[in-house]
């Protein structure tokens, strides 16, 4: 443990370095077992006939599971320098971005929605066509988020509960009409458990999924909950009852989120949230949903006060990625503002507010923490695969790499090919005919 950490840094970092064989093992095993998959390979040649012998390289270019960021601050900053470095960044290891859909800040104005590039600023809020041209240059896939929240409501959205009922209806056939085929992941809905009866009708989540399913079928649909999930009471856990209404009403919610800011006012309760496995238990106690969860928004903190915050937060953050990569009911993890001084409610640059707890992966001038040193370690080597094969008619022609895409890179006594191939959960038997393509 760091000797330049405060007492109060090494309380709170006590369950995560304290040996723990059972953890270890778990990590390790479900890594293994979990995240890799074995790639059969047959090979062809241009008449279908077996090809006796051949060379095989292997490269991933691409992570089955959601290796994530929200995108808020895409080209937000007052400089083009800073700017362009945020694309670039962000590029290096995610491959999903949440996408803001805010209603209060999508439609400030009634009728007028803020989809198109070149709408009118609001900090934080990049038009979604913006967002989607970025995604679909480097290859990223966007997450929608939120459809429906009790918080950041139109202002001007006012009347009885028919009416207003009607008006979100028509916010999902908008957004629906303009991004269905765009847009396969979403947060339907937000935070539900904290909602304290502020909305104007009941049964909102219920609603909303009603929505989604009409309106987004096939589409993965998220409902995302922000601090009680780690309150751990078995079946009566306060989100898995509400998921289990949603389930036992036949609503199609078919994905989970769970929220992680460490927040101070959370900072008490380090004993479940930083306790690897209490971690393991309730992700356990989830898993008996039958759908996948995903860590949803990621703001582990490096305050000043900590002492090297920078150390705690890479500390922190390898630790718990290790543990919910391991997990076979994860899907992915989302951190939340990739740049200190981003973060809501706060001004842009600032220590202020939110941005007190500096749970960016990078400085302000875009420079790299070692937090994201140690993610983007994890992600592009450690967690990704290459390697040879010397293929041979009739052997065990297999390769086992983590889930996601490959480059092959063939070379026989035809010559050489480069086939792209998907190595799924539950691995691939996968046939190639190698013949020139034209």
């Amino acid at each position: 443990m760091s000797t330049a950490l405060t007492a109060e840094a090494q309380r709170m970092l006590r369950h995560f370095i304290a040996d723990d064989p059972v953890v270890e093992a778990r990590i390790r095993e479900g890594t293994l077992a979990n995240r890799t998959g074995f790639a059969e390979l047959t090979l062809l040649d241009r008449d279908g006939r077996p090809v006796p012998r051949a060379s095989v390289r292997y490269a991933q270019r691409s992570h089955h599971y959601r290796f994530g960021c929200n995108l808020f601050m895409l080209d937000q900053f007052p400089d083009p320098g800073r700017n362009a470095a945020y694309r670039e960044r962000f590029a290096e290891f995610f491959n999903l971005a949440v996408v803001p859909l805010y209603w209060s800040d999508l439609e400030p104005q009634d009728g007028a929605p803020r989809f198109a590039v070149g709408s009118p600023p609001v900090y934080r809020r990049p038009p979604v066509d913006l967002c989607l041209d970025y995604c679909d240059a480097h290859g990223i896939q966007p997450k929608g988020h939120p459809l429906l929240w009790h918080q950041f409501w139109p202002r001007w959205l006012q009347g009885s509960p028919a009416e207003v009922r009607r008006r979100v209806a028509r916010r999902f056939a908008e957004i629906s009409a303009r991004y269905a085929e765009r847009i396969h992941v979403w947060d339907v809905c937000n935070e539900a458990q904290t909602f304290h009866g502020t909305m104007p009708f009941d049964a909102h989540v219920d609603y909303a999924f009603e929505l989604a399913g009409r309106h987004f079928p096939g589409a993965t649909l998220t409902y995302n909950d922000d601090r009680k999930w780690w309150d751990l009471q078995g079946d009566y856990s306060p989100v898995y009852l509400l998921m289990r209404h949603l389930q036992t009403r036949g609503l199609p919610v078919n994905a989970l989120g769970f929220q992680y800011h460490m927040f101070a006012n959370l900072l008490d309760q380090t004993d479940q949230f930083m306790h690897p496995r209490h971690l393991l238990r309730v992700l356990d106690q989830y898993a008996k949903l039958g759908v996948p969860i995903n860590l949803s928004e990621i703001s582990i903190i490096s305050r000043r006060d900590l002492g090297d915050g920078d150390a705690f937060q890479a500390e922190v953050a390898e630790r718990l990625y290790r543990l919910w990569f391991s997990h076979p009911a994860t899907d992915g993890a989302v951190w939340w503002n990739l740049v200190d001084g981003t973060a809501a409610y706060a001004p842009i640059g600032s220590e202020e507010g939110e941005n007190s707890l500096r749970a960016g992966l990078l400085n302000y001038d875009l420079s790299e923490k070692p937090a994201y040193t140690a993610l983007k370690r994890l992600i592009t080597q450690e967690w990704t695969s290459r390697g040879a094969l010397d293929y041979q008619a009739g052997a065990a022609n297999a390769f086992r790499g983590f889930h996601g895409g490959y480059d092959l890179e063939i070379e026989t006594a035809q010559g050489a090919f480069r086939r792209r191939v998907e190595l799924p959960p539950g691995g691939a038997r996968i046939s190639l005919r190698l013949e020139a393509s034209g």
